[in-house]
């Protein structure tokens, strides 16, 4: 058979099979040294971002938005409204007196409060009153509504792992929040006292042994306090810390001890003055907002100069390290990864660089 001929009939077979919609292995192929997820490290300046957000508070009204926020769209995955591939975030600005209606999803979320005084997220009848540096998280399937009760303009982050659930095709909302006898309900009522679950659980080491144990897959603490991180931190700061994150520690379910979610791990880390990180690479994504300081992040390339508020995102598998460059002060840095996730799936791997240079594998 002449080459022409082969030619023809490979052309022939290829197109015989995309008609029934069958692919050629052998013409696709799944050959990878590393994950290609299209996700690129980027910061999104707070400066940026609170100018954008004011203004929307002056141009939308929070009955045309429902929840007013500006997504934080990851430059390289083709306009889809997501971070990473599996993680979701907005930067959402409630302005003094106004309430966001109730609804719940499928989907995790958290929030992590910014700047403002007086803001509150009410889940499952329990009011969360929110500071900076608070983060109240937000368990799948959950009614949830915020609000404003301050003088001031409230913002804050909110996390989701919407673009999992979405791969997975398990995203559901509902919108349509009532309780018996109130159909036209569209706000919860505290039906426990506020902050009800920080003063059952945030103390740590111990356990009210007078409630019955959720045995959900998500902490029964809706609500961590900025002070209860940084009194512990204070008190770590004097230990070597980790050689990739510096003095690093991850809000946990009071009942098990894991993440306070499923597929998302919420953490806070100390980086020393002057600190330079050791680089390590994993197969989690990590969204980071700085709380404190000012330095930079070298993922791969690309350096990310960040400051107080500033949001980035490292994608998963990419050789990264944190520096401080503040000769005289401390860095404190907020991070959510889908590494429990991961972990989950049989996926997790990491390595870490020596000071020498040499890659080595680092267990969690």
């Amino acid at each position: 058979m002449s080459d022409v001929a082969v030619i023809d009939r490979r052309k022939a077979f290829t197109e015989r099979a995309q008609r029934a919609n069958l692919l050629e292995y052998w013409a696709v192929g799944y050959r990878t040294s590393k994950p290609e997820t299209g996700v690129v490290p980027y910061l999104w300046r707070w400066s940026d971002v609170k100018s954008l957000m004011e203004e929307a508070g002056r141009l939308v009204g929070i009955d045309e938005s429902e929840r007013r926020g500006l997504v934080l769209a990851n430059p390289g995955l083709g306009g889809l409204p997501y971070m990473t591939n599996t993680l979701f975030g907005d930067v959402q600005l409630l302005t003094p007196g106004e309430a966001a209606p109730a609804h719940r999803h499928t989907t995790s979320a958290s929030r992590f409060f910014m700047e403002g005084t007086g803001g509150y997220t009410t889940v499952e009848g329990e009011r969360c009153t929110m500071g900076p540096g608070d983060l109240v998280i937000n368990p799948s399937w959950a009614w949830h509504d915020h609000g404003n009760d301050g003088k001031d303009e409230i913002t804050y982050l909110n996390i989701l792992d919407v673009p999992l659930a979405t791969h997975l095709g398990c995203v559901f909302y509902d919108y349509d929040y009532a309780r018996e006898g109130d159909s036209d309900k569209h706000f919860q009522s505290v039906r426990k006292p506020i902050n009800a679950s920080h003063d059952l659980y945030a103390t740590g080491g111990i356990m009210p042994k007078f409630v019955t144990r959720s045995g959900k897959p998500y902490s029964p603490q809706l609500v961590y306090r900025w002070e209860s991180v940084i009194t512990a931190l204070d008190r770590m700061k004097s230990y070597r810390g980790d050689p990739y994150d510096g003095i690093i520690v991850e809000y946990v379910n009071p009942e098990s001890g894991g993440s306070v979610m499923p597929t998302m791990s919420f953490n806070m880390q100390l980086l020393k003055a002057g600190e330079r990180t050791f680089t390590h690479r994993h197969t989690a994504s990590t969204i980071y907002c700085v709380v404190q300081g000012r330095g930079y992040t070298q993922v791969e390339e690309t350096r990310l100069e960040w400051g107080r508020n500033d949001i980035f995102v490292v994608p998963s598998w990419s050789w990264h390290e944190h520096v401080n460059l503040e000769r005289n002060a401390e860095a404190l840095i907020f991070s959510v990864t889908d590494m429990p996730a991961v972990q989950k799936l049989g996926l997790y791997r990491e390595e870490g660089k020596t000071a020498e240079g040499e890659i080595v594998r680092v267990e969690r």
